[in-house]
């Protein structure tokens, strides 16, 4: 008989450490707005898009479940979905704020680069560090007189942990070497790059720029920005060097800002999205705290989901040129997804947010964005600006809104955006279908998907437990199921209920940590927090009729595997195990006999 399986990296132990050591409302507020109600908490779901609160976290029996799209489980679960961990990158993230230790050893390592996730935080750690002693180490550096010049006083400067990089061609990799840090992984941080010349060892990256440090959510320096400062006067030496992706950072997946803004995000209810680390700097220093910035590229869905459950509207304040106003429009799709309100705020020609600001002010900022634009008539206008009123302007228009409208997987509000759109094109809202693509000529045939049983959930076993876990006094009846119960995704969780009632005569199910499992955890999550509904007795009848299927199910089963083995001994010619076989599959019960209730 199989046995409750543990994480082949840490035990049950050590999984129920790290899970008890964390707040889980405090993990949850980090992304989700969340009420008080009674014993629980209520906010919208980060899972999935809706308008009404369904999310719910209760801190005493330490799950979450949302009763719209079934997500649950525990903090283990919640920071997988919300980060895209695997269980041990999950383990790994939540023992260190929870400060417990986990073996050295066991720890996860990134496929591609061979490392530890642990280990690149920390050495983008300690590059902080040092960057930022640099920039304080002299009275008067370049880099400082540059901030003042941009009106950075430097208590913002320290907040945002802003540094410098040495002007020298081994600086950072020297002192990181001699706290043991690897050669490649230095390299692999993209702190460090090999010279050109095959065992010539490495060079630093960034060197004689202003280094701001770029953090996760969770306010861990994973990525760095360097700007060159004014006495680099060549015009071929780019202004800014970005920090390559790595295993702990993708640029199109994080704000600049974020860590710092989330408490003002929740508190206004809207957050003003600009490009521009110094936009945000600029925005910051006059006091406008609820500011987030897309370091430079296109807003991506990733990034307009963390603003989801935080804010309820996004001012988009983007420079007033064309390419502005380009990136302001393709943030449209991603807003209507996850049903934030929309705005664009229109700047003066030649201005741009960090301009802006310091010429004005935050009272000018506000008296521009009670003018903002809702951004999809700011759309609309833009597309027929540009387009233009030809006959091959329109047909641009066309396309480009065709191309939007694939960005809105939500059939009701494309359709919605469609027609929207159709009315100030003056066209037919058909026009604006989005179609497929023809598929190719021969379409090879799509293998048919083979679920794996220990992965899946059964669903009378499902329904047992739920009954169970909701109504206690029904556990009891464990024991005597063990016959019966299918070896699904479900057994370990009834194997583990099962020993808990042989030892103590009660159940804990919130104590059973199967994170790698979704499914089951959004079970035992969802019925945990499910109310009693049913009287003992009335549970009590439900809980024998389903033990009757569950019987017929264990019948059919065996059934089914006493037939394979009976053509597998026939088709190997063993007659004497046919024979064998064929008996014992006569003898066993119909699996209709095991729905037929005693008389």
């Amino acid at each position: 008989m199989a046995r409750v399986r543990e994480s082949p990296l840490y035990s049950k132990d050590k999984i129920a450490e790290v899970v008890a050591g964390t707040d889980l409302v405090a993990l949850v507020r980090q992304f989700v707005d969340l009420k008080r109600t009674g014993n629980s908490y209520v906010g919208i779901c980060p899972f999935h898009t809706e308008k009404t609160a369904s999310f719910h976290v209760t801190p005493e029996k330490g799950v979450y479940h949302c009763f719209g799209c079934g997500a649950g489980g525990n903090a283990l679960t919640f920071i997988m979905g919300m980060n895209k961990l695997s269980f041990p990158e999950a383990m790994e993230e939540l023992a260190r704020s929870a400060g417990v230790a986990l073996p050295r050893e066991k720890r996860s390592v990134d496929k591609d680069s061979g490392f530890n996730r642990q280990d690149f935080y920390d050495v983008m750690n300690r590059a902080a560090i040092l960057y930022q002693n640099l920039l304080w180490a002299q009275p008067e550096p370049e880099a400082m007189t540059y901030l003042r010049s941009r009106g950075i006083s430097l208590d913002l400067a320290r907040s945002y942990q802003l540094g410098l990089s040495f002007n020298g061609w081994e600086y950072l990799r020297g002192a990181l070497k001699k706290e043991g840090f690897d050669d490649l992984l230095l390299a692999e941080a993209g702190l460090t790059r090999a010279r050109q010349t095959p065992g010539a060892g490495f060079y630093d990256v960034f060197r004689n720029r202003l280094m701001i440090p770029v953090c996760d959510p969770q306010g861990r320096a994973v990525a760095f920005a360097g700007r060159t400062l004014p006495s680099e006067t060549n015009p071929e030496v780019a202004k800014y060097i970005n920090s390559p992706s790595t295993a702990i950072y993708h640029k199109g997946n994080l704000l600049y800002g974020f860590h710092q803004a989330r408490s003002h995000l929740r508190g206004a209810g809207l957050a003003f999205l600009v490009e521009g680390y110094f936009d945000l700097l600029s925005l910051v220093q006059a006091k406008v705290q609820n500011v987030v910035a897309s370091m430079g590229t296109a807003v991506t869905q990733a990034q307009i989901n963390l603003l989801r459950g935080q804010v309820k509207e996004v001012y988009l304040l983007f420079d007033g040129d064309a390419a502005g106003r380009k990136a302001a429009s393709r943030a449209l799709p991603y807003l209507l997804n996850v049903e934030l309100d929309g705005k664009v705020i229109t700047l003066p020609d030649g201005e741009d947010p960090d301009t802006f600001i310091r010429k004005r002010g935050s009272e000018g900022l506000y008296e521009v964005a009670e003018k903002a634009k809702d951004i999809i008539d700011y759309y609309i206008e833009g597309l027929l600006a540009d387009c233009g009123p030809t006959l091959g302007g329109e047909s641009r228009a066309i396309r480009e809104a065709r191309e939007t409208l694939g960005h809105v997987p939500d059939l009701a509000k494309g359709e919605l955006l469609r027609r929207k759109l159709a009315k100030k094109l003056n066209i037919d809202p058909n026009v604006l279908k989005v179609r497929p693509q023809s598929p190719p000529a021969k379409t090879p045939e799509k293998p048919v998907e083979v679920r794996d049983p220990a992965k899946t959930v059964t669903h009378i076993a499902q329904e047992i437990l739920v009954l169970i876990i909701v109504h206690p006094e029904l556990a009891k009846n464990l024991p005597a199921l063990a016959p019966y119960w299918p070896q699904d995704a479900s057994f370990p969780v009834y194997e583990a209920l099962t020993a808990q009632f042989k030892e103590s005569g009660q159940i804990a199910p919130e104590k059973i940590h199967l994170e790698e499992n979704q499914e089951i955890s959004s079970i035992i999550s969802g019925a945990l927090l499910s109310p009693r509904t049913k009287k003992p007795e009335d549970a009590a009848v439900i809980f024998n009729e389903m033990i009757i299927s569950l019987k017929a199910l264990a019948a059919k089963a065996e059934q089914m595997d006493k037939s394979q083995a009976l053509k597998a001994a026939e088709k190997e010619g063993n007659e004497e195990l046919v024979k064998t076989l064929a008996q014992e599959k006569a003898a066993l019960p119909h699996p209709l006999m095991s729905k037929m209730k005693p008389q």
